[in-house]
C-alpha cells in the first residue's frame, strides 16, 4: 500500500515512460512533464499548471490509485506503483488518452 507520506517531500521529475510495470521509453505525460510537489496529503502543486491540485489515492481492483482534482473541475484518476522510495509510475487510459509515466525525486 502506498501512503501520502511517502510521496511528499522533494520534488518529482519525469524521468521515462512506464508501462506493464517497466520503467523505460517515452514517457506521456502532458501536465505532469515538469513535475510535481506533493505539498501534504491533500494538495499537489503541478510545476507546469503553476497550481496546486488536490489529490486522493485509494485502493481498487487494478491496485493502488491517485485522483488528481484539477481546479478546472477535470478529474484525472491514474494506477500509481511505487518503485522504490525515490520512483513510482502512473498509468491511465482513457477514451482520449494513455498515460505512461515514471518520476524519480531530485536529489
Amino acid at each position: 500500500m502506498i501512503t501520502e507520506d511517502q510521496l511528499i517531500g522533494g520534488t518529482w521529475l519525469l524521468t521515462n515512460g512506464y508501462e506493464d510495470g517497466e520503467i523505460g521509453g517515452d514517457p506521456v505525460c502532458p501536465s505532469f512533464d515538469e513535475g510535481l510537489e506533493f505539498i501534504d496529503e491533500e494538495n499537489v502543486y503541478v510545476i507546469a499548471e503553476e497550481k496546486e491540485f488536490v489529490y486522493r489515492l485509494r485502493e481498487s481492483d487494478e491496485g493502488m490509485e491517485i485522483e488528481f482534482y484539477n481546479p478546472n473541475g477535470e478529474i484525472d484518476f491514474f494506477t500509481i506503483t511505487m518503485e522504490n522510495e525515490n520512483g513510482f509510475g502512473l498509468n491511465s487510459s482513457g477514451v482520449t488518452k494513455t498515460r505512461n509515466c515514471y518520476f524519480e525525486r531530485e536529489k
